[in-house]
């Protein structure tokens, strides 16, 4: 034997859930990704000159450096 209003119960939870699933969904494809801060932009292209620089000088070294007294 169905017991019709928990049936109509069990309906209106699944589709109440649906619903707020589906306005999650519509929520998070309406945002746009922000672009990082400039102080982020700013760290991060000096961290890379930082790393061509160093590179550069470890290549052009030609031998073992001694620290002189």
């Amino acid at each position: 034997m169905i017991n019709y209003y928990l049936a109509e119960q069990i309906g209106k939870d699944r589709l109440a859930e649906a619903r707020a699933i589906a306005d999650r969904a519509r929520l998070m494809g309406s945002t746009r990704p922000t672009p990082d801060p400039l102080r982020v932009v700013l760290g991060l292209a000096l961290i890379r000159v930082g790393r061509a620089l160093a590179g550069r000088a470890v290549k052009n070294a030609s031998g073992p450096r001694r620290a002189t007294a």
